[in-house]
Protein backbone atom coordinates (compact mmCIF):
# COMPACT_ATOMS: atom_id res chain seq x y z
CA UNK A 1 0.00 0.00 0.00
CA UNK A 2 1.36 3.45 -1.29
CA UNK A 3 2.55 5.61 1.68
CA UNK A 4 1.36 9.04 0.96
CA UNK A 5 3.20 12.40 3.07
CA UNK A 6 2.83 15.91 2.62
CA UNK A 7 2.13 19.20 4.66
CA UNK A 8 -1.57 20.78 5.30
CA UNK A 9 -1.52 24.34 5.92
CA UNK A 10 -3.64 25.34 9.32
CA UNK A 11 -3.01 28.83 9.86
CA UNK A 12 0.04 30.26 9.89
CA UNK A 13 1.34 26.40 10.75
CA UNK A 14 2.46 23.66 8.20
CA UNK A 15 1.22 20.38 9.66
CA UNK A 16 3.35 17.22 8.55
CA UNK A 17 0.60 14.16 7.58
CA UNK A 18 1.18 10.50 6.06
CA UNK A 19 -1.62 8.77 4.39
CA UNK A 20 -2.09 4.93 3.87
CA UNK A 21 -4.29 2.70 2.76
CA UNK A 22 -7.44 2.38 0.32
CA UNK A 23 -9.23 5.63 0.70
CA UNK A 24 -12.46 3.84 -0.17
CA UNK A 25 -12.66 2.35 3.68
CA UNK A 26 -13.04 4.38 6.15
CA UNK A 27 -10.82 6.47 7.45
CA UNK A 28 -9.20 6.85 11.11
CA UNK A 29 -7.12 10.03 11.90
CA UNK A 30 -4.31 8.92 14.60
CA UNK A 31 -3.05 11.66 16.89
CA UNK A 32 0.16 10.94 19.33
CA UNK A 33 0.90 12.64 22.45
CA UNK A 34 4.16 13.63 24.56
CA UNK A 35 7.11 12.98 23.75
CA UNK A 36 6.01 11.93 20.63
CA UNK A 37 5.48 11.82 16.59
CA UNK A 38 3.42 10.48 14.33
CA UNK A 39 5.58 7.25 14.20
CA UNK A 40 4.87 6.32 17.75
CA UNK A 41 1.58 4.83 15.64
CA UNK A 42 3.93 2.77 13.11
CA UNK A 43 3.52 -0.79 14.23
CA UNK A 44 -0.67 -0.01 15.20
CA UNK A 45 -0.66 1.16 11.62
CA UNK A 46 0.80 -1.83 10.08
CA UNK A 47 -2.48 -3.93 11.49
CA UNK A 48 -5.03 -1.12 10.52
CA UNK A 49 -3.84 -0.89 6.99
CA UNK A 50 -5.85 -3.90 5.54
CA UNK A 51 -8.98 -2.36 7.05
CA UNK A 52 -8.73 0.97 6.72
CA UNK A 53 -7.92 4.48 5.31
CA UNK A 54 -5.44 5.89 7.72
CA UNK A 55 -3.58 9.35 8.45
CA UNK A 56 -1.39 10.45 10.88
CA UNK A 57 0.22 13.69 11.94
CA UNK A 58 2.88 15.72 13.10
CA UNK A 59 1.40 17.77 16.20
CA UNK A 60 2.46 21.74 16.00
CA UNK A 61 5.92 21.94 17.40
CA UNK A 62 6.86 18.32 16.97
CA UNK A 63 8.59 16.51 13.89
CA UNK A 64 8.36 17.71 10.93
CA UNK A 65 5.50 20.33 11.28
CA UNK A 66 6.33 23.89 11.74
CA UNK A 67 6.45 25.37 15.44
CA UNK A 68 5.07 28.51 16.04
CA UNK A 69 6.85 31.73 17.20
CA UNK A 70 4.78 32.38 20.28
CA UNK A 71 4.54 30.11 22.99
CA UNK A 72 0.66 30.90 23.39
CA UNK A 73 0.29 29.04 19.95
CA UNK A 74 0.28 26.01 21.86
CA UNK A 75 -3.15 27.00 23.98
CA UNK A 76 -5.42 23.81 23.31
CA UNK A 77 -8.06 26.17 21.47
CA UNK A 78 -4.95 26.98 19.04
CA UNK A 79 -3.92 23.55 18.17
CA UNK A 80 -7.52 21.78 17.96
CA UNK A 81 -7.81 23.77 14.34
CA UNK A 82 -4.87 22.13 12.95
CA UNK A 83 -7.28 18.69 13.66
CA UNK A 84 -9.22 20.32 11.47
CA UNK A 85 -7.38 21.03 8.85
CA UNK A 86 -5.83 18.14 8.39
CA UNK A 87 -9.18 16.31 8.02
CA UNK A 88 -10.82 19.03 5.52
CA UNK A 89 -7.64 18.85 3.24
CA UNK A 90 -7.49 14.73 3.64
CA UNK A 91 -10.63 14.04 3.65
CA UNK A 92 -12.97 16.67 2.60
CA UNK A 93 -16.23 16.24 3.79
CA UNK A 94 -15.94 12.44 4.30
CA UNK A 95 -16.28 12.24 8.12
CA UNK A 96 -13.56 10.12 10.44
CA UNK A 97 -13.10 8.17 13.04
CA UNK A 98 -10.26 9.62 15.74
CA UNK A 99 -8.10 7.89 17.84
CA UNK A 100 -5.66 9.40 20.13
CA UNK A 101 -3.06 8.73 22.83
CA UNK A 102 -1.94 11.23 25.96
CA UNK A 103 -1.27 14.82 24.98
CA UNK A 104 -3.07 14.01 21.83
CA UNK A 105 -6.28 12.82 23.58
CA UNK A 106 -6.02 15.62 25.64
CA UNK A 107 -6.55 17.60 22.59
CA UNK A 108 -8.83 15.54 20.81
CA UNK A 109 -11.41 15.69 24.07
CA UNK A 110 -11.52 19.42 23.34
CA UNK A 111 -11.97 18.88 20.03
CA UNK A 112 -15.21 16.56 20.23
CA UNK A 113 -16.77 19.12 22.42
CA UNK A 114 -17.02 21.74 19.58
CA UNK A 115 -19.78 21.96 17.66
CA UNK A 116 -17.82 23.53 14.34
CA UNK A 117 -15.43 20.55 14.86
CA UNK A 118 -17.48 17.25 15.78
CA UNK A 119 -19.33 17.32 13.00
CA UNK A 120 -16.39 16.04 11.38
CA UNK A 121 -16.46 12.78 13.11
CA UNK A 122 -17.87 9.48 13.26
CA UNK A 123 -16.28 8.48 16.41
CA UNK A 124 -13.54 9.11 18.96
CA UNK A 125 -11.11 6.57 20.75
CA UNK A 126 -9.44 8.49 23.67
CA UNK A 127 -6.39 6.33 25.12
CA UNK A 128 -4.36 7.15 28.22
CA UNK A 129 -5.18 11.15 28.30
CA UNK A 130 -8.32 12.78 29.60
CA UNK A 131 -9.72 15.89 29.06
CA UNK A 132 -7.93 18.83 31.11
CA UNK A 133 -10.79 20.58 32.38
CA UNK A 134 -12.77 17.21 33.27
CA UNK A 135 -9.43 16.24 35.21
CA UNK A 136 -8.88 19.41 37.23
CA UNK A 137 -12.82 19.62 37.67
CA UNK A 138 -12.81 15.83 39.26
CA UNK A 139 -9.59 16.43 41.25
CA UNK A 140 -11.89 19.07 42.91
CA UNK A 141 -14.78 17.09 43.56
CA UNK A 142 -12.75 13.97 45.28
CA UNK A 143 -11.05 16.81 47.65
CA UNK A 144 -14.37 19.11 48.78
CA UNK A 145 -16.40 15.78 48.52
CA UNK A 146 -14.36 15.15 52.45
CA UNK A 147 -14.72 11.02 52.01
CA UNK A 148 -11.04 9.79 52.60
CA UNK A 149 -11.08 7.43 49.95
CA UNK A 150 -12.25 10.33 47.50
CA UNK A 151 -9.83 12.47 48.18
CA UNK A 152 -6.76 9.83 48.68
CA UNK A 153 -7.90 8.95 44.75
CA UNK A 154 -7.46 12.85 44.11
CA UNK A 155 -3.24 13.11 45.88
CA UNK A 156 -2.87 9.74 43.99
CA UNK A 157 -3.52 10.63 41.10
CA UNK A 158 -1.80 14.39 41.65
CA UNK A 159 1.20 11.93 42.83
CA UNK A 160 1.13 10.24 39.35
CA UNK A 161 1.22 13.82 37.53
CA UNK A 162 4.68 15.21 39.38
CA UNK A 163 6.18 15.00 36.28
CA UNK A 164 3.80 17.86 34.87
CA UNK A 165 4.89 20.08 37.95
CA UNK A 166 8.82 19.21 36.89
CA UNK A 167 7.74 20.61 33.37
CA UNK A 168 6.81 24.21 34.68
CA UNK A 169 11.13 24.06 36.09
CA UNK A 170 12.33 26.80 34.22
CA UNK A 171 14.94 25.21 32.21
CA UNK A 172 14.05 21.79 33.53
CA UNK A 173 12.60 20.24 30.76
CA UNK A 174 14.86 21.57 28.34
CA UNK A 175 17.94 20.09 30.18
CA UNK A 176 16.42 16.91 30.11
CA UNK A 177 15.49 16.48 26.68
CA UNK A 178 18.21 18.83 24.97
CA UNK A 179 21.48 17.74 26.30
CA UNK A 180 20.66 14.90 28.57
CA UNK A 181 17.87 13.75 25.98
CA UNK A 182 19.66 10.54 24.46
CA UNK A 183 19.88 9.28 27.49
CA UNK A 184 16.47 10.43 29.35
CA UNK A 185 13.97 10.30 26.30
CA UNK A 186 14.69 5.75 26.03
CA UNK A 187 14.76 5.91 29.90
CA UNK A 188 10.76 7.34 29.84
CA UNK A 189 9.88 5.01 27.05
CA UNK A 190 11.08 2.15 28.92
CA UNK A 191 9.51 2.95 32.03
CA UNK A 192 6.13 3.86 30.18
CA UNK A 193 6.24 0.28 28.65
CA UNK A 194 8.50 0.50 25.70
CA UNK A 195 9.88 -2.97 25.15
CA UNK A 196 14.28 -2.68 25.15
CA UNK A 197 14.63 -4.14 22.02
CA UNK A 198 11.90 -1.80 19.99
CA UNK A 199 13.51 0.33 17.20
CA UNK A 200 11.18 2.98 18.58
CA UNK A 201 13.91 3.44 21.15
CA UNK A 202 16.44 4.88 18.28
CA UNK A 203 15.92 8.01 18.23
CA UNK A 204 18.61 10.44 18.00
CA UNK A 205 20.01 13.88 19.56
CA UNK A 206 18.03 15.91 16.78
CA UNK A 207 15.14 13.26 16.77
CA UNK A 208 14.42 14.22 20.17
CA UNK A 209 15.02 17.92 20.06
CA UNK A 210 12.17 17.82 17.61
CA UNK A 211 9.20 15.70 19.71
CA UNK A 212 10.46 17.70 22.86
CA UNK A 213 11.88 20.90 22.97
CA UNK A 214 9.04 22.52 21.41
CA UNK A 215 5.66 20.39 22.52
CA UNK A 216 7.13 21.10 26.04
CA UNK A 217 4.90 24.15 25.33
CA UNK A 218 1.81 21.97 25.98
CA UNK A 219 2.26 21.54 29.72
CA UNK A 220 3.01 25.06 30.02
CA UNK A 221 0.24 26.62 28.04
CA UNK A 222 -3.06 24.67 28.86
CA UNK A 223 -2.02 21.92 32.55
CA UNK A 224 -2.68 24.98 35.02
CA UNK A 225 -4.95 27.10 32.82
CA UNK A 226 -7.55 24.31 31.08
CA UNK A 227 -10.20 24.57 28.58
CA UNK A 228 -13.80 24.87 29.34
CA UNK A 229 -15.53 21.77 30.67
CA UNK A 230 -18.37 19.90 28.42
CA UNK A 231 -21.93 20.66 29.46
CA UNK A 232 -23.07 17.51 31.23
CA UNK A 233 -24.40 14.82 28.67
CA UNK A 234 -22.71 17.08 25.73
CA UNK A 235 -20.53 14.84 23.76
CA UNK A 236 -23.03 12.86 21.61
CA UNK A 237 -20.49 11.42 19.48
CA UNK A 238 -20.11 7.58 19.74
CA UNK A 239 -16.73 7.58 22.26
CA UNK A 240 -14.51 4.55 23.12
CA UNK A 241 -12.43 4.94 26.34
CA UNK A 242 -9.26 3.05 26.42
CA UNK A 243 -8.39 2.36 30.23
CA UNK A 244 -4.20 1.08 30.56
CA UNK A 245 -4.57 -0.42 33.79
CA UNK A 246 -0.85 -0.74 34.68
CA UNK A 247 -0.04 3.62 33.30
CA UNK A 248 2.16 4.95 36.34
CA UNK A 249 0.61 8.50 34.63
CA UNK A 250 -2.63 8.13 34.45
CA UNK A 251 -5.16 6.06 36.84
CA UNK A 252 -7.99 4.58 35.28
CA UNK A 253 -10.34 5.82 38.32
CA UNK A 254 -9.92 9.80 36.98
CA UNK A 255 -12.54 8.60 34.29
CA UNK A 256 -15.19 6.80 36.55
CA UNK A 257 -17.76 9.80 35.96
CA UNK A 258 -17.13 10.51 32.52
CA UNK A 259 -20.86 8.83 31.29
CA UNK A 260 -22.06 12.08 32.81
CA UNK A 261 -20.40 13.88 29.99
CA UNK A 262 -20.29 11.30 27.03
CA UNK A 263 -23.94 9.93 26.00
CA UNK A 264 -22.30 7.08 24.20
CA UNK A 265 -19.53 5.45 26.22
CA UNK A 266 -17.89 2.40 25.75
CA UNK A 267 -15.33 1.74 28.29
CA UNK A 268 -12.51 -0.77 27.47
CA UNK A 269 -9.63 -2.06 29.38
CA UNK A 270 -5.93 -3.03 29.15
CA UNK A 271 -3.27 -4.48 30.52
CA UNK A 272 -0.34 -2.41 29.59
CA UNK A 273 1.69 0.45 30.49
CA UNK A 274 1.48 3.54 28.94
CA UNK A 275 3.37 3.11 25.64
CA UNK A 276 0.81 0.13 24.62
CA UNK A 277 0.77 1.85 21.01
CA UNK A 278 4.54 -0.04 21.31
CA UNK A 279 4.16 -2.54 23.22
CA UNK A 280 0.49 -3.96 23.47
CA UNK A 281 -0.05 -2.62 18.90
CA UNK A 282 -1.81 -5.88 18.16
CA UNK A 283 -4.25 -5.24 21.22
CA UNK A 284 -4.74 -2.10 20.67
CA UNK A 285 -5.27 -2.16 16.76
CA UNK A 286 -7.74 -4.72 17.60
CA UNK A 287 -9.41 -2.80 20.30
CA UNK A 288 -10.08 0.06 17.59
CA UNK A 289 -11.02 -1.62 14.59
CA UNK A 290 -13.68 -3.71 16.32
CA UNK A 291 -15.18 -0.55 17.44
CA UNK A 292 -14.81 1.34 14.57
CA UNK A 293 -16.64 -1.57 12.61
CA UNK A 294 -19.13 -1.46 14.97
CA UNK A 295 -19.94 2.36 14.62
CA UNK A 296 -19.66 1.64 10.86
CA UNK A 297 -22.41 -1.42 11.26
CA UNK A 298 -24.84 0.56 13.38
CA UNK A 299 -24.63 3.51 10.96
CA UNK A 300 -25.47 1.31 7.50
CA UNK A 301 -28.27 0.42 9.35
CA UNK A 302 -29.67 3.61 9.78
Amino acid sequence: MSLKQYYVQSGQERIWVTEQGDPSCPTLLLVHGFPDDHRVWSNVVLELLPHFHVLTLDLRGAGKSSCPSQKAAFRIDQVIPDIWAVINACVGDKKVHLVAHDWGSALCWSYVTEARYVSSLRSYTSISGPHVGLLWNWINDQVRSANINQVRKAFGQLSHSWYIFAMHIPAFPEALFGPLGKWIWPLTMKAGGVNADDPYLQHNSEEISQITLNTIELYRQNAFFPPPIPQPGGIQLPVQLVMLQNDPFIRPYIFDDLERYVVNLTRRTLDANHWALRSHSKQVAKLIIDYVNQIEQQEQAL
